[in-house]
């Protein structure tokens, strides 16, 4: 494997790109960076940000590189649903994993500040106890990532 490939919208999908990189002891590259620093082809093991449940980039890196594995960095909970929705959407001929990113407001605009907004107001309406730690997530923001999110992917790429 050649190197760990990104794609950030406010910094949570970077920071895990740089700790699996670190662990690996492989570069690791935003998208840009690495269209003109590694060779079509070259093995990466990727993650994007996910939005309406797409991993931003995700295709367009498997058509340049050899892509051995995907995270998907998201808000949501880690649970096995969230993992094969995001499966049945994106359609990746490897194996995608799951991480939670975080929520910073002050990283985001317009149309996407909006967007989370109106899913808070939704699930709020709902008045479903179990979306409350979500609810408040969605309220003040918050940081998940970590090294222990990584243990799958990471165990993966080891292999590799």
């Amino acid at each position: 494997m050649d190197a760990i490939v990104y794609e950030s919208n406010t910094g949570f999908t970077e920071r895990y790109a740089n700790l699996l990189a670190e662990k690996l002891n492989k570069p690791a590259y935003s998208a840009k960076e690495a269209a003109s620093r590694l060779e079509k082809g070259a093995e990466v093991i990727y993650l994007g940000w996910v939005m309406a449940n797409q991993v931003c980039g995700l295709k367009k890196a498997a058509r340049r590189w050899n892509v051995k594995a995907a995270g998907a960095v998201g808000l949501y909970p880690v649970s096995e649903a969230n993992t094969n929705v995001l499966i049945a959407k994106n359609k990746p001929d490897f194996p995608l994993f799951y991480l939670r990113g975080g929520l910073d407001y002050s990283k985001l605009k317009g149309m996407k500040k909006k967007l989370i907004l109106m899913i808070r107001d939704n699930l709020i309406r709902e008045n479903d106890p179990q979306n409350e730690d979500f609810i408040k997530t969605l309220t003040n923001g918050g940081c998940f990532v970590s090294e222990e999110n990584l243990t799958a992917l990471l165990a993966f790429a080891l292999m590799l």
